[in-house]
């Protein structure tokens, strides 16, 4: 494909996503809930994903990938070095830091 027919199928595949959006919401703000923040989110991931899709199957079409058994070798190649990079690097491990969450105040049932 050139690139004026992937740009052709590209736009076609967001005006196609844009349409769904705008039929479900037809008065625009008015019934879209969310903010102009997220929406660009939304619209960005959607790309982002739109991109790695057509970029997968450009590859998956285009490169002569080795045999199964090559690759699973090279997968746990690269797998046992990161376990041991991560064995020398952080022996005790990680500790990741998670916000306190507050307790809830639950109700009192003896209220009765």
């Amino acid at each position: 494909m050139t690139t004026v027919q992937w740009m052709l199928l590209v736009a076609a595949i967001a005006y196609v996503c844009l349409l769904a959006v705008a039929l479900k919401y037809p008065r625009t703000r008015a019934n879209w809930t969310r903010e102009r923040r997220e929406t660009l989110q939304i619209l960005m991931s959607a790309t982002i994903f739109l991109l790695l899709f057509f970029l997968l199957w450009y590859v998956s079409a285009n490169v002569d990938w080795p045999d199964g058994v090559t690759v699973a070798v090279w997968v746990c190649a690269f797998a046992f070095l990161g376990l041991l990079l991560i064995g020398i690097f952080a022996p005790h491990g990680t500790r990741l830091r998670f916000e306190k969450k507050k307790n809830p105040t639950a109700p009192n049932d003896d209220d009765d």
